[in-house]
């Protein structure tokens, strides 16, 4: 309870609390039964005196409107009927409606169920005792040093990457990188996209206030023509694993794509989507490996663990580290300092690397069981598969002529919640048309029988 003393007038202080009080348990704000805060508590919320309050509080107990209970304090009356303006209005405060799908295809999350629960939580506690004092303090702008350092170690264990942890960043998700890479190249830079991709980029580039332009891609990712010419400070791109073509940038236009950033002094925003679950063949070498001086190196945790685990990072050239400890370093760490400690000990105990070695087997081994079903499905035979060896998804082609946007419609009445490659595109592009999007990650595996079943009816209807 703070009331504004300033609105008093000429009313004494004890009798303007006595009457806004006495308001607020007549028109609900205070419920019948709740308990008022204490006469020593509430005089320094409000900065007056012990007596004051009391006078208060015993001119409300004299009418009825309080009830005091001894060594418990003051609670508010039930006025019955004599509210004199209705009862009291809570707001309520009512979570998304989700939808109940028999099978999303949209969602890109790993199940639930392979969430290393009572290790992590073992490692929460652990850490709970061993930083007491650490976790309690304002963590470094660029997070903790400890998870730096040994995401620095994971980097140059599984991505070849020799990285300084000092250039390393830790954010609350890669959107709030997105915003400091801004702030770092200057608002009057332009940023390149990739065209289909995921439009959230570059609407978060924009409203962040840099002009964005869409390169198309072709079968080897970004077309290095149309960027040529295009006077980009920086372009944004998934070079391992092209969200949503699924796509893998070759060598040769990978170190042409390198050259054009020497030569124009631009950078390469590498987003390495989905590394971690690649089935087939080496891993794939990021373009920082090639020239740490020209990429941004982005990754998160948000996909390998949970997505409400918001803790990304990004790792950058000197000189761009330079620019922003000399104008970013104020800005304070985006995630908690326990979160970030508790990750730091998770990598280190080995358990993180444990946990995708046993998520890259566990989908190598369901990815199969997943093409077996729709191979078995009398869908087949009117589809092509494509990019299916990396990622957590890949593109169902249907070899028809049809109205994709009906089919999708036709699918959700269904319950099947699906999206298109062309949803994914900024201009329109004929070679994407009848490409769906499977992200199989959390799909389970009986309900994608019965959902290939409706599929394949909604095309003969």
């Amino acid at each position: 309870m703070i009331y504004d003393l300033e609105k008093r007038g000429t009313h004494p202080i004890y009798e303007y609390l006595y009457m806004c009080i006495k308001n607020d348990i007549l028109e609900g704000k205070i419920a019948p039964g709740e308990k008022l805060p204490s006469k020593r508590a509430f005089a320094k919320t409000q900065g007056i005196s012990v007596i004051t309050v009391e006078n208060a509080y015993a001119q409300l107990l004299t009418e009825g409107y309080i009830y005091s209970e001894e060594k418990r304090g003051f609670f508010a009356g039930d006025m019955g009927g004599k509210y004199v303006q209705g009862e009291k209005k809570r707001i309520r405060v009512e979570p998304k409606k989700q939808e109940n799908w028999l099978v999303d295809f949209k969602s890109n999350h790993i199940l639930y169920d392979n969430f290393p629960f009572s290790t992590w939580s073992k490692v929460m506690r652990q850490t709970l005792l061993d930083q007491e004092n650490s976790f309690l303090q304002s963590p470094e702008s660029q997070g903790v040093a400890p998870l730096r350092q040994y995401i620095s170690m994971h980097l140059e264990k599984y991505r070849g990457l020799s990285v300084n942890p000092n250039h390393i960043i830790v954010g609350a998700g890669t959107e709030y990188l997105y915003g400091l890479i801004v702030q770092i190249l200057g608002h009057s830079s332009m940023i390149a996209v990739e065209d289909p991709g995921h439009k959230k980029i570059g609407k978060v580039y924009e409203s962040n206030g840099v002009r964005c332009i869409r390169i198309p891609v072709d079968q080897d990712g970004l077309e290095l023509g149309a960027l040529q010419g295009s006077n980009a400070s920086a372009v944004h791109i998934s070079p391992s694993h092209h969200f949503p073509t699924g796509r893998v940038m070759p060598a040769t236009r990978r170190h042409k794509l390198i050259q054009w950033a020497r030569e124009h002094n631009s950078y390469i925003i590498e987003d390495d989507y989905d590394s971690e679950f690649r089935f087939s063949g080496r891993p794939i070498p990021t373009l920082a490996s090639i020239d740490e001086d020209r990429v941004i190196y982005m990754n998160t945790f948000s996909k390998t663990l949970a997505p409400s685990i918001r803790i990304a990072y990004m790792v950058l050239p000197e000189k761009l580290m330079e620019v922003f400890r000399k104008r970013l370093d104020f800005y304070s760490s985006t995630v908690s300092g326990f979160e970030q400690y508790t990750l730091a000990n998770f990598i280190r105990l080995g358990y993180y690397e444990r946990h995708i070695n046993r998520m890259r087997n566990y989908y190598r081994e369901y990815r199969g069981r997943i093409l077996k079903a729709i191979k078995e499905s009398a869908l087949f035979e009117k589809v092509t598969i494509e990019e299916e060896n990396a990622g957590l998804h890949f593109i169902l082609h249907i070899n028809r002529e049809m109205d994709d946007e009906a089919y999708v419609k036709k699918l959700k009445k269904n319950k099947i919640n699906i999206s298109t490659v062309a949803e994914y595109c900024y201009n329109d592009n004929e070679n994407f048309q009848h490409k769906f999007i499977i992200n199989y990650s959390a799909v389970q595996e009986e309900e994608l029988k019965k959902a290939l079943e409706i599929m394949n009816q909604a095309l003969e209807e």
